[in-house]
């Protein structure tokens, strides 16, 4: 045990597996009974594509971990994909303005939702879930009405190409998703804001006794789950090659549960 805790790399690990015991072990009993039931369970092409069904919830996930971390709740993200998606499909198809402006406006929508959410939760007092919910039916809304309630094809092989690219054998949204991993974890673990986002998370009040500008960071943080979630909109529209009006809709819930479980 002194050994063990003399490694930070191998406590770190050691704790991690300490304290998910229950959860690891029911992983293991899982895989090994669906790779009886199915042999292709265990194969490197179903493990590619578990990844890459699961890219945008990753994306998504991310954001909503900032939230979660700040005892808050986002739960307008899914909106936000589905809105994100059908205005590039909108833009691309309808407008036939050039894909970077299409990428940019789906950016934009992420950028726009997350900082209303932001500076109606952090300045105005608004709940997050008021807040959220609000901004998810008017994001809802928006979208029926620039989709007209059905699917946006999109007819741009340059844009599809983002969603639909491969490095070798592994898919560019995994890519995507990796990034994405990787940025919050270096913005939770190495950086003040993410120090702050667990301050503010553990107590708000004395977070702002110690300096911290507490409502600037909580609507950052709104802002960055915005960005990640209008992404994952963006891959969403390339990869399928259309953006549906329902695109997103519970979204919101898988990336919560991601959070929670992970």
């Amino acid at each position: 045990m002194k050994k063990v805790e003399s490694i930070p790399v191998v406590r770190n690990i050691y704790h991690y597996v300490y304290r998910n015991l229950g959860t690891i072990i029911g992983l293991i009993i899982l895989c090994i009974v669906v790779s009886c039931v199915s042999p292709e369970f265990l194969t490197k092409s179903n493990f590619l594509n578990l990844l890459k069904s699961n890219a945008v919830n990753t994306l998504i996930s991310c954001g909503m971990l900032l939230a979660i971390l700040m005892a808050d709740i986002d739960i307008s993200v899914g909106a936000v994909v589905g809105l994100a998606a059908v205005s590039s499909a909108y833009c691309l198809t309808n407008l036939g303005l050039p894909v970077l402006v299409a990428v940019l406006v789906c950016i934009a929508v992420g950028l726009v939702i997350g900082l209303v959410n932001g500076v109606s939760i952090a300045y105005i007092g608004v709940p997050a879930f008021i807040a959220t919910l609000a901004t998810m039916s008017i994001g809802r809304g928006f979208t029926e009405i620039l989709s007209g309630g059905i699917s946006i094809r999109i007819n741009n092989d340059s844009y599809t190409s983002l969603g639909t690219a491969s490095l070798g054998d592994i898919s560019i949204i995994i890519i995507y998703a990796v990034v994405a991993l990787a940025l919050t974890w270096l913005l939770l673990n190495k950086t003040k804001f993410g120090q702050y986002i667990f301050a503010i998370g553990g107590n708000k009040l004395a977070a702002q006794y110690a300096g911290v500008n507490v409502k600037k960071y909580r609507m950052i943080a709104f802002i960055y789950s915005g960005f990640l979630a209008s992404v994952g909109g963006f891959i969403w529209s390339a990869r399928l090659g259309s953006a549906a009006a329902t695109l997103g809709t519970g979204f919101e819930m898988d990336a919560i549960s991601a959070v929670v479980i992970g």
